[in-house]
C-alpha cells in the first residue's frame, strides 16, 4: 500500500509565486476539480451523519463542501508549488489527472466500500516526484527518495529525510515511522511512551486495534476474545472522517488536517500520525 504528504500556505509561498504559480502548478483550477469530483459524490453517495465526522471539509450542504474542499486543496498545491520552485519535488500532473478521473468514475458500490480516497489506486499518490535524498534538508514527507520521511526536531520548520523506524519500533514525535507505517497510540494518544509503528494487515491477521487493518476493523472473538482483522460489515463513507483523505503518509489528498503555517502544520502533522487513518 503506497502512501502520501504536504503542506504549507499563500504566506509562505507569495514571494515566489505570487500565490499563483511561477512553477506552472494550476492551483486554483486543481483546487477546484477535486472539490468538484468529491463533494457531489459525497453527497450522493453518504449519509448527514457519516460526513458530520469530516465537517472540518465537508460541511452540511454539497456547496459548503466544496468551497472547504478546494480551500484545502488549494492551500496543499500552494505549498507544493513552494516546494518544487526550492528544487525538493516535482509536480506530477498525470498523477492528478488520473486520481480526477477514477474519483469521476467512482459509483457509490466503489465508494462505500472505502473509508478514504487513497484507497482508490490512483488517488494513493504523492502526486509529487521527490528530489531530496536521505540526509539532505526537506520539509514535507514527500519531497523525500526511496520513502523516507522528513524528520523534524521539535520547533523546527526544516528537517533532514530518514528512512523511519520499521514496523514494531516505537515512534514519537522525534522518530518517526517510515513509509507505509503508521504511528498507533494504542489507545492513549496523549502518551507517546507506548506508540509503535504498525504495518497494517490483510484480514484474519491478528491485530491489537483499528489501526492494524486494512479494513481498519480489528473484531474481538465472542468467545475466545482473540482480535483478528475483519472486513467491515456495513456501508462506510470514503469522505466521512477528519482522515477520510488520508493514507499513512499524506498526500495531496490527505491534507485537511494540516494548517497554513510552519510551527501549527508541524505539530498537527506529528499528532496526525498518530491518529491517522
Amino acid at each position: 500500500m503506497a502512501t502520501n504528504g504536504f503542506l504549507t500556505g499563500c504566506a509562505l509561498t507569495v514571494a515566489l509565486a505570487g500565490c499563483g504559480g511561477v512553477s506552472g502548478i494550476p492551483i486554483d483550477k486543481t483546487a477546484t476539480d477535486f472539490a468538484q469530483a468529491i463533494c457531489p459524490k459525497a453527497y450522493d453517495c453518504c449519509t448527514a451523519d457519516q460526513l458530520m465526522g469530516n465537517k472540518d471539509l465537508a460541511g452540511t450542504t454539497e456547496q459548503e463542501c466544496e468551497t472547504k474542499t478546494a480551500a484545502s486543496f488549494r492551500s496543499r498545491l500552494q505549498n507544493m508549488q513552494s516546494s518544487e520552485n526550492a528544487g525538493r519535488s516535482k509536480y506530477d500532473q498525470a498523477a492528478v489527472d488520473a486520481c480526477l478521473a477514477a474519483l469521476r468514475m467512482a459509483t457509490c458500490s466503489d465508494l462505500t466500500m472505502i473509508y478514504s480516497i487513497n484507497q482508490i489506486e490512483a488517488c494513493n499518490s504523492t502526486f509529487a516526484t521527490p528530489l531530496v535524498a536521505a540526509g539532505d534538508k526537506c520539509q514535507n514527507d514527500f519531497e523525500c527518495v526511496g520513502g523516507g520521511v522528513c524528520q523534524k526536531p521539535m520547533s523546527s520548520f526544516d528537517g533532514v529525510c530518514v528512512a523511519g523506524n520499521s514496523a514494531g519500533a516505537s515512534c514519537t514525535d522525534q522518530s518517526r515511522c517510515g513509509s507505509d507505517l503508521i504511528c498507533d497510540g494504542r489507545g492513549t494518544s496523549n502518551d507517546a511512551s507506548d506508540d509503535v509503528c504498525v504495518a497494517p494487515q490483510e484480514n484474519g491477521a491478528t491485530c491489537v486495534d483499528g489501526l492494524d487493518c486494512k479494513s481498519r476493523n480489528c473484531v474481538a472473538d465472542g468467545t475466545t476474545g482473540a482480535k483478528t482483522c475483519q472486513a467491515v460489515s456495513g456501508p462506510q463513507c470514503f469522505y466521512g472522517g477528519g482522515c477520510s483523505a488520508a493514507g499513512g503518509r499524506p498526500g495531496l489528498a490527505a491534507l485537511g488536517l494540516m494548517g497554513l503555517f510552519a510551527l501549527v502544520v508541524m505539530m498537527r502533522a506529528r499528532r496526525a500520525q498518530r491518529r491517522t487513518s
